[in-house]
């Protein structure tokens, strides 16, 4: 099955992202102390929320769902509290060593490119920049992430920071719409989690 894009037109009138991370934790039975490792692996949670809408809005979100056939079915998302800009084309500069920092370039000289919270994409991975990022003389930045890439992005590889998304599926195979008398629909609340081979 293909993998579908959110149609930009069902905005949801209230959006939770969050993440799941990837944590295991060891208590000694000796002395109670705890040790905890994070692993690869974290991973993207969504709530999207839905206000009442009427009998063509609803049709278009059940048509949507309808298609993605439950939890086999698979979508891109983006954050849509905070999209993003489109005023920079960074690109991925030289081969990663440390999962949580991405390197950069393109960008114009000693400028504030990026702050904490805002969303980038590379790679097919979504991420969330952990700290403010100002670039250097020569248009680099070390770009500060979470959660960690699960695999390092090519060098040269474009960065996504308008809209960028996250592949994402149904928490569940069922899904339904109330309407009302005037078919006009009740609430809806669709929850989503990422998706990653």
């Amino acid at each position: 099955m293909a993998t579908l894009d959110w149609p930009d037109d069902l905005v949801p009138a209230k959006v939770t992202w969050g993440l799941q991370s990837n944590t295991e934790a060891f208590t000694s039975p000796l002395n109670r102390s705890v040790q905890t490792l994070e692993r690869p692996g974290a991973r993207w949670k969504v709530t999207l929320e839905f206000p009442p809408k009427k009998d063509v809005d609803v049709g278009r979100l059940e048509a949507f769902l309808a298609s993605l056939g439950g939890m086999a079915g698979r979508f891109t998302l983006w954050p849509h509290a905070r999209p993003g800009s489109s005023a920079y084309s960074p690109l991925v500069n030289g081969s990663m060593t440390d999962f949580k920092s991405l390197p950069t370039k393109s960008w114009p000289a000693s400028t504030l490119v990026l702050r904490a919270g805002d969303y980038l994409a590379v790679g097919g991975e979504l991420k969330i920049v952990t700290a403010d990022v100002t670039s250097g003389g020569g248009g680099l930045a070390s770009v500060p992430v979470a959660p960690a890439f699960r695999s390092a992005p090519a060098n040269g590889a474009a960065i996504t920071l308008y809209k960028p998304r996250a592949t994402m599926m149904l928490t569940t195979d069922e899904y339904g719409v109330p309407v009302l008398p005037g078919r006009i629909s009740d609430a809806v609340v669709i929850s989503a989690v990422e998706v990653f081979a």
